[in-house]
């Protein structure tokens, strides 16, 4: 064999190592934003993804005069002899959007707590099987909780801040924090700090460091609920709480999340800079495709790649080797039904 072929050969395995899954669009041609995923593990414990709900504007955008509508339908994609697919499974109990969710500590189901509709803010906690199936998981949220940070960190699905209703025009303060694997002893609730208090904020974390900043303060103008960006970053750890420390390149809010664990860093992808907040939306050009890296021991965030799309309120998986985004908000009330996919550079691994 000459060498020139040796080194084709090596260079079309290395890129198909390096290759992205490529998924399909979910079962809605129109995409929808604030949907509640997790890769889960099937009855051959193959990662599979549940996905649910979420929230478009089917009739007209909203520039238009157009109203969300929040959606109930479970999804399951699984891959069969090579391909992946999408097939609706089952129906949530009510149209939910914008929830906290995570994986069960067995994979094999997906628990959402919280959320929203075109009605109100929602309190109860859920786990959905591959099968559709859902019963409740763990006693009520104390009070209805939705666009909070959240995500699920040493054994605890935990929310950050976020909203009790539609019209609040100051956001929650306090963290929420159910043990996954004693879901009947409920909820247990810190004191409201000022530093917590935001809607669509980052946050993630591994076994020993927390970190969570961003998002968006809320404050009352000519009597409706204002939003104030904000690009702060703040970490707690056994040694210090809520200390903060680099802040982000610009204001960031609602990015596919929750953030992603990968060696040692956070992944985070797309979101809100705030650049258009105020103008026109049929004027917006759409959201960041920045892929936000923030390094768990420096705590320094960087962006190290851009996403397929521009991106907001997506759920953000890891699925073998490669982030995924399920739908999402390309621009405000336009969504995307596109499942993309970037492969996390060996670095990083």
């Amino acid at each position: 064999m000459t060498l020139t072929r040796l080194c084709t050969l090596l260079l079309v395995g290395l890129a198909t190592t390096q290759a992205a899954e490529t998924l399909p669009d979910i079962p809605d041609p129109q995409g929808r934003a604030g949907m509640m995923a997790a890769v889960i593990l099937d009855d051959a414990d193959r990662e599979t993804i549940l996905a649910a709900g979420g929230a478009n504007f089917p009739g007209k955008p909203p520039w238009e005069g157009g109203t969300k509508v929040f959606y109930r339908d479970i999804f399951l994609l699984r891959q069969t002899e090579g391909r992946w697919s999408w097939r609706k499974v089952g129906e949530l109990p009510e149209p939910s959007a914008y929830a906290a969710f995570c994986a069960t500590p067995d994979r094999r189901g997906l628990i959402i707590a919280g959320g929203a509709n075109g009605e109100r803010h929602l309190a109860a906690v859920w786990r959905v099987g591959a099968d559709g199936h859902c019963q409740k998981f763990a006693p009520d949220l104390p009070q209805p909780r939705a666009y909070a940070g959240f995500g699920a960190v040493n054994g605890a699905l935990a929310l950050l801040g976020g909203s009790r209703s539609a019209d609040a025009t100051g956001a929650l303060g306090s963290v929420a924090m159910l043990r996954l694997g004693q879901p009947t002893e409920g909820w247990r609730v810190s004191e409201d700090d000022p530093m917590q208090a935001r809607i669509l904020p980052l946050f993630g974390g591994d076994d020993s460091t927390l970190i969570w900043g961003g998002g968006c303060g809320l404050f009352a103008q000519d009597g409706k609920p204002a939003r104030a960006y904000l690009n702060d970053l703040q970490h707690a750890n056994s040694r210090q709480q809520g200390a903060q420390f680099h802040g982000l390149a610009t204001p960031l809010a609602a990015p596919a999340g929750p953030g992603v664990v990968v060696g040692t860093g956070l992944f985070f992808v797309g979101g809100d800079d705030s650049s258009h907040n105020g103008k026109p939306l049929a004027e917006h050009p759409g959201q960041s495709r920045d892929i936000l890296h923030i390094d768990l021991e420096t705590r320094e965030p960087k962006v190290v790649g851009q996403w397929p799309t521009s991106l907001a309120t997506a759920p953000l998986l890891r699925l073998g080797d490669d982030l995924v985004t399920i739908s999402g908000e390309t621009r405000p009330g336009v969504r995307t039904p596109a499942c993309s996919t970037w492969t996390i550079p060996a670095k990083f691994r």
